[in-house]
């Protein structure tokens, strides 16, 4: 018998929102907090982005690009040119504008299950033009960005992997 149907109702809820916090990802909890949370903290340079809020890939991506910038600076200062140019990653890479963004806005989040995907608008004030990028995101412990495809035709490349497999896969040597 049932004395207070009131009182077993809440303690059902109380187990059902417990139940659902142990089962509740790590980290940020919707792609659209991932990507906002993401482009506030960044200011345009990928050697500056905080890698924990994006994927493993991704961030090992952007970390062999760091290590491969400092080897090519040291080599070419080392070389017997060591005036030259060495090897830099140079633009924006997480839009699809070389020369960045001054702001943005996202559409919906289009999730299927661990994976996201967010349109953010950019805009440069300094070009005067706006276009539309695909910000890919992968849920592993809380949502991360995992590339960004650039779909405004502004550079040669089509994602942000794009840029860094090439940059990548350049021999360090100037």
């Amino acid at each position: 018998m049932i004395r207070n149907p009131g009182l077993l109702a809440l303690s059902t809820a109380s187990l059902v929102v417990l139940s659902a916090c142990q089962h509740a990802p790590e980290g940020i909890p919707t792609p659209r907090l991932a990507v906002s949370s993401f482009y506030n903290s960044y200011e345009g340079d990928f050697r500056q982005a905080e890698t924990a809020r994006l994927s493993k890939t991704l961030a090992s991506e952007v970390e062999q690009a760091k290590a491969n910038e400092v080897e090519s600076a040291a080599r070419t200062k080392a070389g017997p040119n060591p005036g030259d140019k060495p090897n830099i990653l140079e633009g924006e890479i997480f839009a699809g504008l070389s020369e960045g963004y001054t702001s943005y806005k996202m559409g919906p989040a289009r999730v299927l299950g661990d994976r996201a995907s967010v349109a953010v608008t950019f805009r440069n004030k300094g070009y005067k033009t706006r276009w539309t990028d695909d910000v890919k995101l992968v849920n592993d412990n809380g949502w991360k960005i995992d590339n960004v495809l650039f779909t405004g035709g502004w550079t040669g490349q089509t994602s942000t992997r794009d840029v860094l497999r090439q940059f990548n896969a350049q021999p360090v040597v100037p």
